[in-house]
């Protein structure tokens, strides 16, 4: 709006994983949440911290006195299809990353957002949203269904409305809280899984 105001949230998401940078991610942590004039003052609540799931580093982000948002970019419930999209998966599976996640919402008293791009015909199944459902179900966290935005040579595209829709009810049904999120910065290609370098 060209109009200067104060910053209240800020993510720590985007092109490479932040908890593999710990160190300077949790020294920018502490400057922003630190009082003025040695930091920004912004409340650690409004700071969101995004893994693939590094289970090491969650339990120490839990120690570190800091309650700032987990985002657990999951993107599937189960190892079989996880260990292909996120590689990491294989080093730690679904059951050890959710684990670490319900460790870090105990400790710090913070709900977990899971993140999960919708992807046609890849993870966008309704007994697939059955399983996250049953995963989740009865825990400190917040389900965010983010449409796939286009990329330039990607094979995959968003799911179909009605998927969506439907893996939005199976979730429901489970008591899951759920939001489908808006695509902001895709006219700019700056939008979720947007961020690579033009060739």
């Amino acid at each position: 709006r060209g109009v200067p105001g104060r910053v209240n949230n800020v993510v720590f998401m985007g092109m490479g994983e932040p908890l593999a940078n710990y160190k300077q991610v949790i020294g920018a942590v502490r400057r922003m949440v630190d009082p003025a004039p040695d930091g920004l003052g912004i409340s650690a609540r409004g700071v969101t911290v995004s893994t693939v799931g590094l289970v090491p580093a969650i339990g120490k982000l839990a120690e570190e006195g800091l309650p700032v948002t987990l985002a657990l970019s999951l993107h599937a419930p189960d190892d079989e299809l996880r260990d292909t999209l996120v590689p990491i998966n294989t080093r730690w599976k679904v059951s050890e990353v959710l684990e670490a996640a319900w460790a870090y919402a105990a400790k710090t008293k913070r709900r977990v957002s899971i993140e999960y791009a919708l992807i046609k015909d890849i993870n966008d199944q309704e007994w697939r949203a059955d399983l996250l459902g049953k995963l989740v179900k009865n825990k400190l966290v917040h389900v965010n269904l983010i449409p796939l935005n286009p990329t330039p040579g990607s094979k995959w595209t968003a799911s179909r409305p009605e998927d969506e829709q439907a893996f939005v009810r199976r979730l429901q049904f489970h008591g899951v809280p759920v939001t489908v999120r808006d695509t902001r910065g895709r006219e700019i290609d700056g939008a979720c899984g947007q961020l690579a370098a033009a060739e």
